[in-house]
């Protein structure tokens, strides 16, 4: 069970990962109105969406309604966070 310290200061952080992934496409790709500097967030929002629900499929409906309202509770949380807290200091 110490090993797990370890393992987990060497695990990358997830959510920087996805913005990094997002960083690169519309650096690749750019947005869909051809904007190469702008993320198109709709978008962004529908591509989570999707993966969601394709991490979901398959899950009774009460389980899809918790994983939701999980979701929902998250990202007020998180909105409230970012809102009250200079972008270096974000937690992760």
């Amino acid at each position: 069970m110490s090993d797990n310290t370890d393992s987990n200061e060497e695990r990358p952080c997830l959510h920087c990962l996805i913005g990094d992934v997002i960083d690169e496409f519309y650096a690749e790709y750019g947005s869909t109105s051809g904007d190469r500097d702008a993320i198109d967030v709709d978008e962004v929002i529908t591509a989570l969406a999707k993966t969601i629900a394709e991490l979901t499929y398959g899950s009774d409906a009460a389980l899809r309604q918790r994983i939701l309202d999980t979701l929902t509770r998250e990202i007020s949380e998180f909105e409230s966070e970012f809102a009250n807290t200079p972008a270096s200091d974000m937690r992760h």
